[in-house]
C-alpha cells in the first residue's frame, strides 16, 4: 500500500503498523516554534559547540522530534551525531563533561550529563 504525507513524497506500507520511507521521500523541515527555542539552554549550547568545533553533526532525535512536531515541549531530548562513541568520549573528557551509565556504548550510545541527562547516539544505517 502506498501512502503520502506530502503530495510528492510517497510512503510505502511495510506490514503491521510500520511505514518505511522510500529514499525519495526524505526531506528536511525547519522548526522555529517556541517549544523548539526553549530547548536551547546554556548546557545544550555548550554541547552543540563541542560537536561543531570538531565538525560533527548533532541532530535532535527520538520522541523529542515527535513532541516538537506536535507543538509540545519535550520532557527529554535524545541526539544523533556523526561522532563515534570513542570520539564522543574524547570530546566529553576534554571538556570535563560527566558521562554516566556506559552500558549503551556497545549500541553506539553515550549518556552525558550537561545540566540534564542527554543520550547521544552515533548515526547508523539499518537495512530492513
Amino acid at each position: 500500500m502506498l501512502r503520502r504525507l506530502h503530495p510528492s513524497r510517497p510512503l510505502l506500507h511495510c506490514g503491521w503498523r510500520r511505514l518505511c520511507l522510500l529514499k525519495q521521500s526524505l526531506f528536511t523541515m525547519k522548526v522555529q516554534s517556541p517549544e523548539f527555542q526553549s530547548l536551547f539552554t546554556e548546557g545544550l549550547k555548550d554541547l552543540t559547540e563541542l560537536f561543531v568545533k570538531e565538525n560533527h553533526e548533532l541532530r535532535i532525535a527520538g520522541g523529542a522530534v515527535r513532541d516538537l512536531l506536535s507543538g509540545v515541549k519535550p520532557q527529554d531530548v535524545d541526539f544523533a551525531t556523526t561522532a563515534t562513541p570513542a570520539q564522543m568520549k574524547g570530546l566529553f573528557q576534554a571538556a570535563g563533561v560527566r558521562m554516566i551509565n556506559n552500558k549503551g556504548e556497545k549500541h553506539g550510545t553515550i549518556t552525558a550529563r550537561v545540566l540534564m541527562v542527554l543520550y547521544l547516539t552515533t548515526l547508523m544505517v539499518m537495512k530492513i
